[in-house]
């Protein structure tokens, strides 16, 4: 690798990380992880209190804006909080909802709300970051998926579907932005994680009792699940990767998950 080239993919000025649904869960677990590693960090979700929370968990600089990322100005608003810790350097794209039941029970709204946070969602954040990278010359985009987006399940056939298209275009992403790093553009890292069974309190957005009360069984008759810092975790490993090497997605289920 020539000297140029080298340069290109010495550890940039970071800037700051901006997590959506970070009041709680793997949102607040991911959220603490990258400000104990020295990240100032911009917290979304809709809910101020729990964010609060959250920042009050952190050990570093943090930020906090109640905002729907359906919302493209409370999306812009919250890529334009990052200015002040020198722009959007890394993005974790975590918030989800997963009002599943079966599909002749399902309601229209429910599967319209699963596609607007769980996909529109990814776009709107996705497209508010861009650019501001772009310019910096660096960043890194990171997708929490699920293992529903790779096999799908009873039940589940929207949310699958949402997951599946958070990996698609977190490919597509990928694919397109190495071309550009490739030819001399911007070097930014597109990652996908794809969590199992994780103890958070997603479930609760399941709006048919009989569908819930079934998730719920099945993670207590689980031997173990993943814990909202296993998730954590893993987007520091991909975050701390060598710059010029992109973690393209990471798996995760307990051990005692089979599906």
């Amino acid at each position: 690798m020539c000297s140029e080239t080298a340069s290109r993919f010495q550890t940039p000025e970071r800037g700051a990380a901006l997590v959506t649904g970070s009041g709680g869960g793997i949102g607040r677990a991911i959220a603490i992880s990258l400000s104990q590693a020295g990240w100032p960090v911009v917290l979304m979700g809709r809910r101020r209190e729990a964010l609060e929370s959250t920042a009050e968990s952190m050990p570093g600089e943090a930020a906090l804006i109640a905002g729907d990322v359906r919302s493209r100005e409370e999306v812009q608003a919250a890529v334009s909080m990052t200015e002040s810790f020198g722009g959007p350097g890394l993005l974790v794209n975590n918030a989800a909802i997963m009002p599943i039941a079966p599909v002749h029970r399902a309601a229209l709204e429910d599967w319209a709300d699963t596609i607007d946070v769980n996909v529109h969602g990814v776009l709107n954040m996705t497209a508010a970051v861009l650019p501001a990278m772009r310019t910096r010359g660096s960043g890194h985009i990171i997708n929490i998926s699920s293992v529903a987006g790779r096999q799908a399940f009873p039940s589940a056939a929207v949310y699958s579907a949402s997951k599946s298209a958070v990996d698609t275009l977190t490919e597509a992403l990928r694919s397109e932005l190495a071309v550009d790093a490739a030819h001399g553009g911007p070097v930014i890292r597109v990652t996908s994680i794809a969590p199992g069974a994780v103890d958070t309190d997603l479930p609760s957005s399941i709006r048919d009792d009989e569908t819930r009360a079934g998730v719920e069984t099945y993670y207590q008759k689980m031997p173990h699940v993943l814990s909202p810092d296993d998730v954590a975790s893993a987007v520091q490993f991909a975050v701390d990767a060598p710059p010029h090497v992109n973690i393209n997605d990471i798996v995760l289920r307990p051990v005692g998950m089979a599906r």
